[in-house]
């Protein structure tokens, strides 16, 4: 998959999710979305304060979410396109983003109804088994845990984007 068709599939399905455990974070999404792609890194990167360490204070407060949500969702849409690439074998890129995107529900009805074509209906009888989600799960929360990501957010996280493969 085309590093920028990527970003834009990791992007459109972290919005989604953001909308789910975040929604405070929709209006600076994509200019967080944008700083992710262009420097994950430096978004990433936890500073810690004096009053972060003993737990309270500013710190949890102004930390943005959205910036893990990417980080978690690119593992995530990378699984995905692994297994649905070893699925399909030799079929187009832009199939595999499609079959990718397919498996999320979103909330926009009118684009499900855009592509009616004969891989469209190909793409809906595909779903994910039960051991490729507890997969997902396993790496949403182990991204989590590596981006030090507050368990009770994680089960969040992973719920919400495991409950949008269902």
């Amino acid at each position: 998959m085309a590093e920028l068709t990527q970003h834009q599939l990791i992007a459109e399905l972290s919005r989604e999710i953001v909308m789910n455990v975040a929604p405070e974070e929709l209006p600076i999404f994509r200019a967080q979305s944008e700083a992710y792609f262009k420097n994950p890194k430096k978004l990433l990167a936890r500073k810690v304060g004096k009053d972060d360490m003993l737990g309270f204070g500013a710190g949890e407060a102004v930390a943005f979410l959205t910036p893990f949500i990417l980080a978690v969702m690119s593992d995530v849409v990378t699984f995905l396109t692994d297994e649905i690439r070893k699925a399909l074998k030799g079929e187009a890129a832009s199939l595999i983003t499609r079959t990718v995107k397919s498996l999320f529900k979103t909330r926009d009805p009118a684009a499900d109804q855009d592509d009616k074509t004969e891989e469209k209906e190909e793409e809906k009888r595909m779903s994910l088994t039960a051991e490729q989600l507890d997969q997902v799960r396993e790496i949403v929360l182990s991204r989590a845990r590596q981006l030090k990501i507050a368990e009770v957010k994680a089960d969040l996280l992973a719920n919400s984007i495991v409950g949008s493969l269902l």
